[in-house]
């Protein structure tokens, strides 16, 4: 047997679907793991404290374009929004992972089916890496 994985490595932050959905139901020898670390929240909202104060600086020189702009607020709103949720209502962060590991008996198979299984996560929203052993 042959196995190649991805490892996904970011996805969309809003989903309307179930994102590994279209992968359970094709027909892909696949595994699917999840595995999920917690956080050190006094780190966490320490880091984010320091990220709040760097984006609030660039956001009040203002000598980026109108697009960097969106997006240093963007940061800086989530960030805010994310401290005040972990020191008011007790939330936690967790890190998750998700590997997705094809196998075939054929090499050539398995690159087809590899290259299949990052489209269809691509399409989603999912960006992979492949693990290369």
């Amino acid at each position: 047997m042959y196995y190649s994985t991805l490892i996904c490595v970011n996805y969309y932050r809003e989903q309307e679907d179930l994102i590994l959905k279209t992968l359970i139901d094709t027909n892909i020898n696949i595994n699917i793991s999840i595995f999920y670390e917690k956080q050190d929240s006094y780190k966490t909202i320490r880091d984010l404290t320091y990220h709040i104060g760097n984006v609030g600086v660039e956001l009040k020189e203002g000598n980026q374009n109108k697009q960097d702009i969106d997006i240093a607020a963007f940061s800086y709103n989530d960030a805010k929004y994310i401290r005040r949720e972990m020191q008011v209502n007790g939330e936690e962060i967790y890190y998750v992972y998700i590997y997705l590991t094809v196998f075939s008996k054929d090499k050539k198979e398995l690159e087809y089916l590899i290259n299949k299984v990052e489209g269809i996560s691509q399409s989603k929203g999912i960006r992979n890496k492949k693990s290369i052993f």
